[in-house]
């Protein structure tokens, strides 16, 4: 017993794997089944098969709308009442704008200064070496800030270059992964077309020999 559930459980995944597809067998199943068992007329059979073939087109348009949905595209229905609200009229109409523009300058000046110290007029050796000392102090204060802050700044740029370098990461993976469920859904709906069109224009082309192939 628990072989048999497990079995009608795979079949009811297998089939939901299948839906399209099955949806489209049991679409072209049951019309022929009518053909065979209850009408094989030529009539009967040519406008089945032209049912089949607008079933298949229909499938088409269907796959372009999902493929623009998915991407967030409006419906080709939105698009063309869209261009034909532009359509323009007879008397024609007047169209008035106006426009305000504000221009606004501004920048950011950064400016920065230092000192140094002066031996004084009339100096001795020894002032001029202590002013010497006292100088390349301030040099070599003023060279480790500018380290500084060039190592943050850098530390800086190269944290934005990864946040970016991940963004544009995910946004590729995402992009890859909508694509790839487009082509790959894509593919059932245009399988259920194809196989509509496939009936429906062999029912429509030989309808007369197919009804007396039937009788």
């Amino acid at each position: 017993m628990k072989k048999t559930l497990a079995w009608l459980k795979s079949i009811v995944h297998w089939l939901v794997e299948w839906r399209l597809f099955c949806f489209a067998f049991l679409v072209v199943a049951a019309p022929a089944g009518f053909i065979v068992f209850v009408d094989a007329s030529e009539t009967v059979i040519r406008i089945t098969g032209m049912l089949l073939q607008l079933l298949g087109i229909g499938t088409v348009a269907w796959g372009i709308h999902i493929t623009r949905k998915e991407f967030g595209h409006p419906s080709v229905f939105a698009v063309w009442r869209k261009r034909l609200s532009r359509f323009p009229p007879f008397c024609g109409r007047l169209v008035t704008g106006s426009a305000h523009i504000t221009l606004s300058g501004g920048g950011t000046v950064s400016a920065r200064g230092y000192g140094s110290l002066s031996a004084g007029p009339n100096p001795t050796i020894e002032a001029r070496v202590q002013a010497l000392e006292e100088n390349l102090k301030l040099v070599n204060d003023r060279v480790s800030q500018t380290q500084n802050e060039m190592d943050r700044e850098f530390r800086k740029q190269s944290d934005t270059l990864k946040q970016e370098q991940q963004v544009r990461a995910d946004e590729d993976q995402h992009i890859r992964a909508k694509m790839e469920a487009t082509e790959t859904g894509g593919l059932h709906i245009s399988a259920m077309g194809a196989l509509c069109l496939f009936v429906g224009v062999i029912m429509s082309s030989v309808a007369s020999e197919l009804a007396m192939w039937l009788k």
